[in-house]
């Protein structure tokens, strides 16, 4: 994945997010809340089941159609294996109980839409009930035993399952199990196509190690998904909160609504207006009106004291006298001054008194004492100065607001008090500006509180309707951020998800397509007279396997077209793939009843294939139609069959499988050593079992020599349906010729002798004319005769 990454031009911080969803769901929130991303150690592989598994025995006690134990022995190793049998005989069973000894569970079972098939897993006739495996790996000396074994009162999810003795540990085999199931039973044969689309997808996916990339890319989606909803929430609401602010007569919200209505509309704006610190509405008037400061009381309080203490200053010192001592001060300084620079003179006032050393004592002791009175004369002054200067800087001009709200509330009371109040700058008395100030004050505040009550009534008559709208705004405007956050992180996300999924695709091409030309291969066997077509095989992207089914050349669909034979032979070139990959620990692949509802053409397609894939692979396969063994005799193609026979109370017996005609022949025989049977219906059962033994040896040297000239199957078993009796079917194999019996025993007796018409007479007769050991013998060569 790296290296992809690196080949495409690919923005960093998609690329890292590709890398954090593909190391799972943990990596990848990091990675989204900017966490750096680091190093994984990979995870510790879990130890699997080992490799080169073979089946080599399966057994089976009380379980299903099986009473007593049964064994089913297998080459463990490459070969084709049919299992036959009777509808009933028990041969299901067993397949079905090497599934559940391995799985733990059965197909059947599991999708089993009664719960009959679910109560009938015990056998009546057995209490004890068992199933165990055998199986032989590759370096491993000694044979695996997996085991699962129910007492009486435990159900089919109960019991002991054990490996070796061992609790059996499908951890181990879980993985392998899901990804290569060797198990393929009729219940899902048939519903390889009409299952759930992902359920095959699912096995191929993890057949083609696509899992963590398919992870990855839902990861990615279920986030870009998620992203894309928060961005779009905002827009999506936008014009729904636009419509309810635009009808309200509030002018916070025609203003949103304005702001809203715009292309790229201004969050900051819509916070303040949300929030209330939008200042230039008539509500934010409002609050201004309320929050209306004139000077605090406490500081009034104090600009009146300090004013009163300065005027009390001044009035102390301030006497009639006053201006006289500053004025005589200010002449005896003039006076002194001239004494010391002139010397002894006489007084340039009076001309009578004398301006000497007495004087000038006198007069400095008297300056000083003026000087005193006039510094504490002016000191009062400057006091009462700053007094004055404080509480003229105490009347604020009118507030901007009285006039911009005079449309809005009754101000006049205000603005009258207000202007009266700042007046006050104006009045030089400071004893006036004592008594006007402080009077004026307390008419402001009063008429200031009154209006703020007036404010705030009306403004809780419009918070009461603007509120909501401010919610709602407020909520629209936190998802709007978000948005905005979170649409760059969505652009990556959409990036990295876009890559991923073309990726995904090219895997999956890549991968599959060795299998999906396996298929084909499969399917040209399988197919024999089908005028259907396989194509492609690929993995879509909506989680569906899709398949290019061809009618004559035309498309359509598999479901559609497909007869319920053509269903299964897709179904097995879809499976056989997967169970023959050079990863699979399993080299044996069981097959539940793969011949029903095949027609005879696809039987001999079947039979080429399952003998190809036993050249790799253990193939079991269960079936109670003998088409498929005639099939591999005919077309002289290796395989071992075994034959199962159950008898009173569940008893099944476990035989190898002769030829048809072997096993009439040898039946004939056991009739004729069986001495507790009367005379004449041994006689007549002998009989019985040689014309069958001439019926199968005629059958199978029609249909090869029918066969061989190309005669379609279809029409060799039609033929076949219309032969009724014994010499029209030896007619037909002999004569080729359905039409003309009565050559057939001249014929007979020109190429073989006189001997095949007797013994053709005796059969006929129920084998009273003669002796029953003579007639098994001449039926042996007679057979023989015509298989050649």
């Amino acid at each position: 994945m790296a290296g992809r990454l690196a080949k495409d031009d690919l923005t960093p911080r998609a690329a890292e997010l590709v890398l954090a969803a593909c190391r799972g769901e943990a990596a990848l929130d990091r990675a989204l809340a900017g966490v750096p991303v680091e190093e994984e150690a990979p995870q510790e592989q879990t130890v699997g089941p080992g490799q080169g598994i073979f089946v080599s025995e399966i057994r089976v006690r009380g379980f299903r159609g099986i009473g007593p134990q049964a064994r089913l022995p297998l080459p463990p190793g490459p070969g084709l294996t049919v299992v036959t049998g009777r509808n009933g005989s028990g041969k299901s069973s067993f397949a079905e109980a090497a599934e559940l000894a391995l799985t733990g569970y059965n197909a059947r079972w599991t999708r089993a839409r009664h719960d009959v098939w679910r109560q009938g897993w015990r056998n009546l006739h057995q209490a004890d009930t068992a199933v165990e495996l055998d199986l032989v790996q590759a370096a491993v000396p000694d044979r695996t035993t997996i085991r699962r074994r129910w007492a009486s009162d435990e159900d089919l999810a109960q019991g002991e399952w054990t490996q070796d003795g061992e609790p059996f540990d499908d951890r181990r085999w879980h993985d392998a199990l899901e990804t290569y199931r060797p198990f393929l039973p009729y219940s899902e044969l048939g519903t390889v196509l009409d299952a759930q689309p992902e359920d095959l997808y699912e096995a191929l996916h993890r057949l083609l190690g696509l899992e963590a990339i398919t992870e990855a890319q839902q990861a990615l989606a279920e986030h870009r998904k998620r992203l894309a909803e928060i961005v779009a929430r905002p827009y999506d609401r936008r014009e729904r909160v636009r419509a309810e602010l635009a009808s309200s007569p509030d002018e916070r919200a025609r203003r949103a609504a304005e702001l809203l209505g715009s292309d790229s509309p201004d969050l900051d704006a819509i916070a303040d207006l949300a929030l209330g610190a939008d200042v230039g509405s008539a509500t934010g008037l409002l609050h201004q009106i309320v929050d209306l400061a004139p000077p605090p009381e406490d500081e009034i309080d104090r600009c009146r004291e300090t004013l009163d203490l300065a005027l009390g200053a001044v009035t102390a010192v301030a006497t009639e006298n006053a201006q006289d001592s500053l004025r005589c001060s200010e002449i005896l300084r003039l006076a002194i001054q001239l004494q010391e620079s002139g010397g002894n003179q006489s007084c340039p006032v009076c001309d009578l008194g004398r301006l000497d050393g007495l004087w000038l004592s006198k007069a400095k002791e008297r300056a000083e004492h003026l000087a005193n009175a006039a510094a504490e004369l002016h000191d009062a002054a400057d006091r009462l100065d700053v007094a004055v200067a404080a509480a003229r800087a105490l009347c604020q001009p009118v507030p901007d607001v009285l006039h911009e709200t005079q449309d809005m509330l009754d101000t006049t009371a205000v603005l009258q008090a207000w202007q009266a109040w700042e007046a006050c700058v104006s009045i030089d008395d400071p004893v006036r500006l004592r008594h006007e100030l402080f009077d004026r004050y307390a008419e402001l505040i009063q008429a200031v509180d009154q209006l703020k009550s007036v404010a705030r009534e009306q403004i809780d008559r419009r918070d009461l309707v603007w509120r909501p709208m401010a919610i709602a705004l407020f909520e629209w405007h936190s998802q709007a951020q978000q948005a905005l956050a979170d649409a760059e992180v969505l652009a990556d996300v959409t990036e990295a998800e876009n890559w991923i999924r073309r990726t995904a695709a090219t895997l999956r091409a890549e991968r599959i397509a060795p299998f999906a030309k396996e298929s084909q291969r499969i399917w040209q066997r399988l197919r024999q007279q089908s005028n259907v077509d396989l194509g492609a095989v690929r993995l879509g992207g909506a989680r569906n396997v899709e398949l290019d089914v061809s009618v004559d050349g035309v498309s359509n669909s598999a479901l559609a077209v497909m007869s319920q034979g053509e269903l299964h032979s897709l179904g097995l070139a879809l499976f056989l793939p997967r169970a023959m990959v050079d990863e699979s620990p399993f080299r044996f692949v069981v097959i539940d009843d793969p011949v029903q509802a095949m027609d005879p053409s696809k039987v001999d397609g079947l039979a080429q294939v399952l003998a190809d894939v036993g050249l790799t692979r253990q193939v079991v396969v269960f079936t109670h139609d003998e088409r498929l063994v005639e099939a591999l005799r005919r077309l002289r193609l290796s395989a071992t069959v075994w034959e199962i026979c159950r008898g009173e109370e569940s008893v099944v017996q476990v035989r190898m499988s002769d030829d048809p005609v072997g096993r009439c022949l040898n039946d004939a025989r056991a009739m004729r050593g069986d001495e507790d049977l009367p005379d004449a219906l041994r006689a007549e059962l002998v009989a019985s079992c040689c014309r069958a033994a001439l019926e199968a040896a005629s059958h199978a040297r029609f249909r090869r020599e029918r066969l061989g000239r190309g005669v379609p199957h279809a029409e060799v078993e039609r033929v076949l349906e219309c032969a009724l009796t014994t010499r029209q079917k030896i007619a037909l194999a002999v004569l080729d010729d359905l039409a003309e019996p009565a050559k057939l025993l001249p014929h007979l007796e020109d190429v073989v002798g006189s001997w095949a018409v007797d013994l053709l007479q005796a059969c006929r007769v129920g084998g009273d004319s003669g002796d029953l050991d003579v007639l098994i013998r001449d039926t042996e060569l007679l057979a023989g005769w015509l298989q050649r």
